[in-house]
């Protein structure tokens, strides 16, 4: 009876005992604190810092905007046949002067179309749906938009919809104002979009 007793001690004590155990993990790209349970592992995401490091997957894109409270940079492109798009790349986007800038202030999220690299189908869906979204502010390659993502979400905890709030207002993109395109220097550029998001409309 009393070893019954103790046993059933001992394991009622292991099982108070295990609960949950956190570790973290790092690599080189994305940094997540990892909590382990029993069948179930959920991941934290933390901010990305990385000098010039181009997300490609929008829900990302949102969730580091989110943590961090800057605004996205959307560079829609044709990386294997626009040659604009190819001079902005190396005349901005590679420099270290615009990857430690972009670092700091915004988030940056390439929308490719190109016509000859293969695309995994996941971005490919998701780019064309964007370019749907955006069709009215993007009439070129390459266009270079900043905006916030206003997420809401449904009684059951869902998400609902994904309010796109270009800067530095919809009004101001469709006359031009809000809109980057091809620039030979990354201070011009950098300039350019500071002025974009010191003018943001605040509701």
């Amino acid at each position: 009876m009393y070893i019954k007793k103790f046993l059933l001690i001992v394991i009622c004590s292991l099982i108070t005992i295990g609960g949950c155990v956190v570790k973290k993990e790092e690599s080189n790209s994305t940094k997540k604190e990892v909590i382990e349970k029993p069948n179930e592992v959920i991941e934290k995401p933390k901010v990305i810092n990385e000098p010039g490091k181009w997300l490609i997957n929008f829900e990302e894109a949102y969730q580091q905007s989110s943590l961090s409270n800057k605004p996205i940079m959307a560079n829609f492109t044709g990386s294997d046949w626009c040659g604009w798009c190819k001079k902005l790349k190396k005349a901005v986007f590679d420099t270290d002067v615009f990857k430690n800038w972009a670092n700091e202030n915004v988030i940056l999220l390439e929308l490719d179309y190109p016509r000859r690299t293969p695309q995994d189908p996941t971005i490919k869906q998701q780019n064309q749906t964007l370019q749907q979204t955006f069709r009215q502010f993007v009439r070129g390659y390459p266009t270079v938009l900043l905006f916030r993502i206003e997420r809401t979400y449904n009684d059951d905890g869902s998400t609902g919809r994904d309010n796109i709030k270009l800067l530095p207002s919809p009004q101001l993109v469709m006359q031009g104002q809000g809109r980057l395109g091809y620039m030979s220097s990354p201070d011009a550029f950098i300039s350019k979009a500071e002025q974009i998001i010191n003018a943001e409309v605040k509701e």
